[in-house]
């Protein structure tokens, strides 16, 4: 459990940091909707770091929430509206993120429910 307790806490403290430019940058009603919406999943990061056990499921969306942006950035690219270096960077970050949040599920022990 400590694995994955360090692994969302980190997750959540990179986020925190990354989203907190965005809320300077000029934008619309949605984009500002986005940014809350990245600040709330920081937030779960943050819940399953205190007691990954409890919340072993929501660890699941936390996997889809990397792995769809690193779709999204695919795509992004077929279009050519990012470049290749913007791949290598979030898939350096984002990718392995996912990727260590899906161990964490993985090697987080299941919680026993009374019977």
């Amino acid at each position: 459990m400590t694995f994955a307790r360090w692994v969302f806490w980190l997750a959540a403290a990179f986020g925190f940091a990354a989203v907190y430019p965005l809320y300077h940058a000029p934008g619309s009603p949605t984009y500002y909707g986005m940014v809350a919406t990245l600040i709330a999943w920081q937030t779960a990061f943050v819940a399953i770091g205190v007691n990954p056990r409890r919340y072993r499921w929501l660890m699941i969306p936390a996997v889809l929430e990397k792995a769809l942006w690193m779709v999204t950035l695919f795509v992004l690219h077929s279009r050519g509206e990012i470049d290749r270096r913007s791949i290598l960077w979030n898939g350096a970050t984002h990718g392995l993120l996912g990727m260590l949040f899906l161990v964490a599920f993985v090697i987080t022990p299941k919680v026993e429910l009374p019977q």
